[in-house]
């Protein structure tokens, strides 16, 4: 085929695709109510992540076994060295033993985590006939089977039996679905159960710290600088406390950074099958939080400084169309959660925010040396003033790229409602911008390496700036061991609730707030409002389980919250209920009762 007919197809397919894609996500969000969109997307939201998923481990095979032949990985692991592979090996050993002797595994976020492992559940266990849809469900997908893939959403009602696992009512959840989808093959692989869950979060972790010093490599060409950059962000506190979770951040920022370093190759090589591994990457890493999407800003503007030349060739542009296309249900998510408060009482974002206290907060999180280590943030500075000998001449280009990576996932909080880091649990959101701030800290660390190794061998230097930051850490350590008072209460229900689970039957149902924790821990769980608002309904469940009706009285009991705490009243006055067991945590009351007719 000539070049002629080359650019003509190219020109024709990134046409079709943007084209395309662009119809269908207006006449799909024009057509349908957000609600109605909420349910295509239990389906379809799961369905696009699959194939991106299968189509992400075909392309690294394939790119593999392409780059071995052409030999072109063997200048890429000129970067490696047997005192490279003792020090990263030393940082993830380290890694290994803070996350199992000091790092607390516990839940942090409340329920999120739950809901996330549920949704999870879900995808990997609802295909085919297992699930049974509600009528909305039915009716704008007539005889539809998901033989496929599962569905995507949380469980007010379910059902674990002989080890079949069934869903009655599934509510589509406001965030995005990719860290679900990812927990969902792990649980595919191994089954459901929240220990993977766990583990899943650390081995993202450890694979991070290897992401980060592949970055650095690649961006700054040196290998200290890599080096350097994954030790500190495998010692940043809040990235090792939340990596010990199953909150959705780790997860995040460790696709985000494999969307850069799949950018990074592609600029390195050139080749389309990188290209095309870097639309797939991308697209999965946009799902993971709304503010995701922000990574096509960071590798758009790393081809434009590092590549300027395929923004010439019509390669480039197919591949965003064809990158759009992917996510084209992921920006109808976004569309049909919009409405939504999430938690707020007034706007979601505003300017106010940034003036009432998120800047003065997040900034101040950086200089204090309470919660993140004021060397790091000198590091980061130095890094992006100081150049080092043995990296690259022209070095502003990736610290541009890192600064504005950096302001972006940093500085979108200080506009968000719940956006400070004293918000709450929402320091979690700082992990999201840990690793850009690390790579130009380890160019801080390793220009200052440069500076004194005038007058002291370079690997003494190394010595001495590895011992210091490891130093600084350590006075961070019983910050990292420690379990804050925050959700002190849904923490002690969530304890409490296991304390239950030998109490109640197989064959036994829960009535909870909170069903997304016991259908995952494998018993049969429905929400307590349905013996409120479906009345007639919730009496089957007297046949349906022979093994009893329990009453899980949870964190929602409690709180001041008139409607939470009717669904609870009701049930109490209602039926016959017997307490079984009863815990107490301060002033809050935790109880399983057993619930039979009056």
């Amino acid at each position: 085929m000539s070049q002629r007919s080359k650019t003509i197809v190219q020109i024709v397919t990134s046409s079709i695709l943007s084209g395309g894609a662009l119809i269908v996500l207006c006449a799909w969000c024009l057509k349908y109510s957000d609600w109605q969109i909420r349910e295509h997307l239990k389906v379809i939201s799961p369905l696009f992540l699959e194939l991106i998923f299968i189509g992400i481990v075909c392309t690294v095979g394939a790119a593999l076994m392409i780059f071995v032949q052409q030999h072109s990985v063997r200048s890429l692991l000129a970067s490696w060295s047997s005192p490279t592979t003792v020090a990263l090996g030393g940082i993830l050993i380290g890694v290994c033993c803070f996350l199992i002797w000091v790092v607390p595994r516990d839940h942090r976020i409340y329920y999120d985590e739950d809901i996330y492992e549920n949704v999870a559940q879900n995808i990997a266990l609802t295909k085919g006939g297992g699930l049974r849809h509600d009528d909305n469900f039915s009716r704008f997908f007539p005889g539809l089977t998901t033989r496929f893939i599962g569905s995507a959403g949380m469980c007010n009602e379910g059902r674990n039996q002989y080890g079949e696992y069934t869903c009655y009512r599934l509510e589509y959840n406001k965030e995005p679905n990719a860290w679900p989808h990812l927990l969902s093959v792990v649980y595919r692989i191994a089954g459901v159960n929240e220990p993977i869950s766990f583990l899943t979060t650390n081995i993202l972790f450890l694979v991070s710290i290897l992401i980060v010093y592949w970055i650095g490599v690649l961006m700054f060409r040196s290998r200290p600088a890599g080096l350097y950059a994954a030790f500190m962000y495998a010692l940043t506190p809040e990235v090792l406390i939340w990596s010990n979770t199953v909150a959705a951040e780790p997860a995040a920022a460790t696709w985000a950074a494999v969307s850069v370093l799949s950018a990074l190759l592609f600029v390195r090589f050139r080749q389309n099958i990188l290209l095309f591994l870097y639309v797939l990457i991308t697209a999965y890493a946009i799902q993971f939080r709304p503010e995701s999407i922000m990574i096509c800003i960071v590798t758009c503007l790393l081809f434009a400084l590092e590549a300027p030349a395929e923004f010439r060739k019509l390669r480039l542009y197919v591949a965003f169309s064809f990158l759009f296309a992917l996510i084209v249900p992921h920006c109808a998510h976004l569309f049909a959660v919009r409405s939504m408060t999430w938690g707020a009482t007034g706007p979601k974002f505003s300017f106010d925010f940034f003036l009432s206290g998120n800047f003065r907060v997040n900034s101040l999180f950086y200089l204090l040396n309470l919660r993140f280590p004021l060397l790091f943030t000198v590091l980061f500075f130095l890094g992006l003033f100081l150049k080092s000998t043995d990296t690259s001449s022209h070095n502003i280009k990736p610290k541009f790229v890192i600064v504005v990576w950096f302001i972006l996932f940093w500085g979108i909080f200080l506009f968000f409602y719940a956006g400070s880091y004293n918000y709450g649990a929402d320091v979690r959101f700082s992990v999201l911008s840990a690793i850009p701030l690390a790579l130009l800290a380890g160019n801080g660390a390793n220009a200052i390496n440069s500076i004194i190794a005038r007058r002291i061998p370079r690997d003494i230097g190394h010595c001495i700036i590895a011992l210091l930051i490891l130093g600084t850490f350590i006075s961070f350590m019983p910050f990292v061991r420690a379990i804050s008072q925050e959700a002190w209460a849904a923490r002690a229900d969530h304890r409490y609730a296991q304390e239950m689970l030998p109490l109640i039957p197989d064959n036994a149902v829960v009535l909870t707030h909170n069903p997304n924790m016991f259908l995952v821990w494998g018993k049969n769980a429905a929400q307590a409002s349905l013996a409120t608002e479906q009345k007639a309904y919730f009496s089957g469940f007297f046949n349906r389980y022979s093994g009893g009706i329990f009453f899980h009285y949870n964190f929602w009991c409690n709180v001041n919250d008139p409607l939470q705490n009717s669904f609870c009243k009701n049930i109490l006055s209602w039926y016959q209920c017997t307490p079984i067991a009863t815990f107490r945590e301060q002033n809050q009351e935790f109880a399983l009762y057993r619930v039979e007719r009056k």
